[in-house]
């Protein structure tokens, strides 16, 4: 009798806590009114989200270090206003580096003493130039974007 009279103390204790967690989950939590969420990441078209119950305010962008002829080409809120939108890209590092080597190629067309020597060189020039063609101009940016959000009335 005394371990049923124990056990029915100890559930009854539980569901009293189990009744106070519950209760004080139900009750309002306060919110910030303001608070700036930031994602990182390629900035290829890379968003910050507003979390729920949230609106946009304003947002922006910071590049990670340096690259060549880096550009934004895009910074605004989402269409749902709930959100930051950043796109940027810079010159494909090694497109440039091709392009380097290009001019060598030139170089050794335009210096070939025999017929042989032009040929030869004006054949890698060309498959040099074939594979800068080909490449992708632009290359993402490492960034983060950020959004302001302001909780909805």
């Amino acid at each position: 009798m005394r371990a049923t009279a124990l056990t029915l103390a100890s559930a009854t204790v539980g569901l009293l806590a189990c009744g106070a967690v519950v209760a004080a989950s139900a009750a309002p939590q306060h919110r910030p009114a303001q608070q700036t969420v930031s994602e990182r990441g390629k900035l290829d078209r890379l968003t910050a989200r507003c979390p729920d119950g949230y609106h946009t305010t304003g947002g922006g962008y910071r590049l990670s270090g340096y690259e060549m002829e880096q550009s934004v080409t895009m910074s605004r809120p989402t269409r749902d206003g709930n959100g930051w939108v950043v796109s940027a890209g810079a010159v494909n590092p090694d497109l440039l580096k091709h392009l380097d080597s290009l001019q060598g190629k030139q170089d050794a067309v335009d210096h070939a003493t025999t017929d042989e020597e032009r040929q030869a060189a004006r054949r890698e020039l060309e498959d040099a130039q074939k594979a800068v063609y080909d490449m992708p101009q632009r290359a993402p940016v490492k960034g983060t974007a950020y959004v302001v959000c302001m909780a909805a009335p």
